[in-house]
């Protein structure tokens, strides 16, 4: 059995088949799955207690707009608008770890201004069956499924807890799980947010360890919220089409145009589009009626699309882990940052190009070539370190991919990239650089991928280009398939 256990099925040794006829997902425990919650399923559910989560999460923001609003957006409490991301369910974005961003102090300002503003009628619709929340980001192409999932769960944190209570006293041993205090219940009259108990999962393995959330399936979506900027913008067109009136069509066709110029780019189409929404704010609500009209044609995730994921990003590390762990002294390796991280990256090169690990690369014949599926794997570099790791840290010049830091005054820059990336060569040139002066880092790491022999000899050729051939910190790893011993 392997000593990395990564998987909550495996964590707390039961049948993924229990987790699957309970209805949650089968979470991984060593960094987020790329998933979300979509508040449209539970508006489209057939499901009594989805209908209700949906109004709950509705009436809350209705709440917060009355606070937004008494007195012109003035004196607002603006920490009643901030939401931390709620990291136990250990779904999002986060490629290391689970901890995200939450809903901070830009979250909060911009619900007061609209509230006060664009979105002063929200909660009033007369177009659309139920209010939406999503309909806030409607008009903001940098607010996302991610900010929607996290809003969502944040406000129907109470039952995700109770279920996955229900699943911890049906399935799990006594000394798996452990009564937690967690504020999930918000009084109106005191603008605070109440604890209660549950006796939850919890890594049980580790001192002090931390509760764990489940999440149902149905409620889980992989792609963008249902609702959601960029599909009003190409839906523009069927949503005026959609008007009965012929008047107002008219009126909205011609407007659009208007701010066209002759050979509009896509830049001028959605300038175009967003005057045209601020000028006719009711298709916004004409568009999620289209979208409530067609409520039984959207589902949620298939079990097909969490197993891709699965297998693109769980799958994968544990037998790379038990390879590295048996293999070489991977997870013993203690320096300063540098050589730390040159040390697992040299083991990494060494078991991926000898000890057959190019194999965790490849889905059959099909190497796995995106960069995403990539850094997560490679987020197991990282296991069991004492350092201090931290993916996509931003610190002003945009995120590196790893800064690996001891410290304030040692830190390496980690970048791990594929030799097929057209923006290789500037990458090797100018974005380490740009990133140490930005996080004060001393050193920096290149790692580069190879799936061909012809990207290993664009590699080359770039740095000899660059005159940084043979440098210690520019790793490349060969992961071409590798032909049996007796075939050689």
């Amino acid at each position: 059995m392997s000593n990395f256990k990564l998987l909550f099925s495996d964590y707390f040794e039961i049948e993924n088949s229990v987790l699957e006829n309970f209805g949650a997902l089968n979470i991984c425990l060593s960094s987020d799955l790329p998933m979300f919650i979509d508040p449209f399923l539970l508006f489209a559910s057939e499901k009594a207690e989805y209908k209700e989560l949906h109004k709950k999460v509705v009436q809350h923001l209705l709440i917060l707009k009355d606070y937004a609003t008494e007195n012109e957006g003035k004196d607002v409490d603006i920490n009643l608008f901030k939401f931390s991301e709620i990291k136990q369910n250990w779904l999002g974005l986060s490629k290391y770890g689970n901890v995200g961003k939450g809903l901070g102090e830009k979250f909060a300002n911009g619900a007061i201004t609209a509230f006060n503003g664009f979105y002063n009628t929200f909660g009033e619709e007369e177009i659309t069956a139920e209010t939406h929340i999503e309909k806030l980001t409607l008009l903001n192409s940098g607010v996302g499924k991610d900010f929607i999932s996290d809003f969502t769960t944040n406000l129907i944190q109470e039952y995700l807890l109770e279920y996955t209570e229900k699943f911890a006293k049906k399935y799990l041993k006594e000394n798996q799980t452990k009564d937690f205090s967690i504020r999930c219940q918000f009084d109106e009259k005191t603008k605070i947010w109440l604890p209660r108990v549950f006796k939850l999962p919890y890594f049980f393995r580790e001192q002090k360890g931390d509760f764990i959330i489940l999440t149902p399936l149905d409620i889980l979506t992989v792609d963008d919220a249902i609702i959601n900027n960029s599909d009003f913008y190409s839906s523009f067109n069927s949503v005026t089409r959609s008007l009965e009136n012929a008047s107002l069509r008219t009126a909205v066709n011609e407007f659009f145009r208007s701010h066209l110029p002759r050979k509009p780019l896509k830049k001028d189409k959605l300038f175009a589009f967003l005057k045209t929404i601020r000028k006719f704010p009711d298709l916004v609500d004409y568009y999620i009626k289209l979208k409530e009209d067609k409520k039984t044609e959207f589902s949620s995730a298939t079990i097909s699309e969490i197993n891709a994921l699965k297998e693109e990003l769980v799958d994968a590390l544990t037998p790379l882990c038990d390879i590295l762990n048996n293999n070489s002294d991977f997870y013993k390796v203690t320096s300063n940052s540098y050589e730390e991280a040159l040390q697992r990256a040299l083991f990494l090169k060494d078991v991926i190009e000898n000890n057959d690990g190019y194999r965790i690369f490849y889905d059959g014949s099909k190497p796995i070539a995106k960069e995403d599926t990539i850094q997560r794997i490679f987020r197991l570099t990282w296991y069991a370190s004492p350092y201090d790791v931290n993916a996509e840290v931003n610190n002003g010049r945009g995120p590196a991919d790893y800064k690996v830091s001891f410290g304030s005054g040692d830190s390496t820059i980690v970048e791990f990239k594929l030799a097929k990336s057209s923006s290789l060569k500037r990458n090797l040139e100018n974005q380490t650089d740009i990133y140490k002066t930005a996080s004060k880092s001393a050193k920096d790491i290149s790692v580069i991928l190879c799936y061909t022999a012809s990207d290993i000899r664009k590699v080359n050729k770039i740095l000899k280009e660059i005159k940084k051939e043979n440098h210690e910190n520019i790793i490349i790893i060969d992961a071409t398939r590798k032909l049996s011993a007796s075939k050689v």
